[in-house]
């Protein structure tokens, strides 16, 4: 994409911090297949997260796999300390309390997965040439409970569930935010 190559020039050009926004790549493009090459060249990186939905505003974050690709990248690229993330939870549809938490939280479940993948051990089989390994992690990673990791997450830094923040947003909606 033209557009991307020339901020990416400018910001280098310039010595300043380069934005990666998600939300306008070419839905071809995985923003997380930049990641690393940039980090060879750039001390710190900024990422705008969203949903790109390209017909629509609907941006707040799910789950998916192009944002645990990026999360993944921060995390195997030790690049978490070098990065600035902003999320975009704009969506005229929904609750946009409801958006805000939902997205951040969603950020925060991709980072927890990364942090918790064993990439060491994945790397050991793929430098060894070991696919039938690489392989074999890569299916058990998927059934690892790191659900169970987030709900102790939250409780630890008293938090409420995903299941009790959405009521919680509910009454909020219902006692303060139909008053407006």
């Amino acid at each position: 994409m033209l557009v991307h190559e020339f901020y990416l020039n400018y910001a280098s050009s310039r010595h300043i911090c380069c934005l990666l926004d998600t939300g306008y790549f070419h839905p071809t493009e995985n923003v997380a297949d930049k990641i690393s090459s940039m980090f060879a060249f750039y001390n710190k990186l900024a990422f705008h997260v969203s949903r790109p939905v390209r017909w629509d505003s609907d941006h707040v974050l799910k789950l998916n796999d192009d944002l645990q690709d990026v999360a993944d990248e921060l995390v195997k690229c030790d690049g978490l300390k070098r990065s600035y993330i902003g999320l975009d939870y704009f969506n005229a549809s929904i609750n946009r309390i409801a958006a805000m938490v939902i997205g951040a939280r969603n950020m925060e479940k991709a980072l927890l997965k990364a942090l918790l993948t064993p990439w060491n051990l994945l790397k050991e089989a793929q430098d060894s040439y070991d696919h039938t390994r690489v392989l074999a992690l890569q299916e058990e990673l998927k059934t690892l409970p790191w659900g169970e990791v987030w709900n102790e997450y939250l409780t630890r830094q008293n938090m409420v569930s995903d299941a009790k923040m959405f009521e919680e947003v509910r009454e909020y909606e219902k006692e303060i935010l139909s008053r407006r």
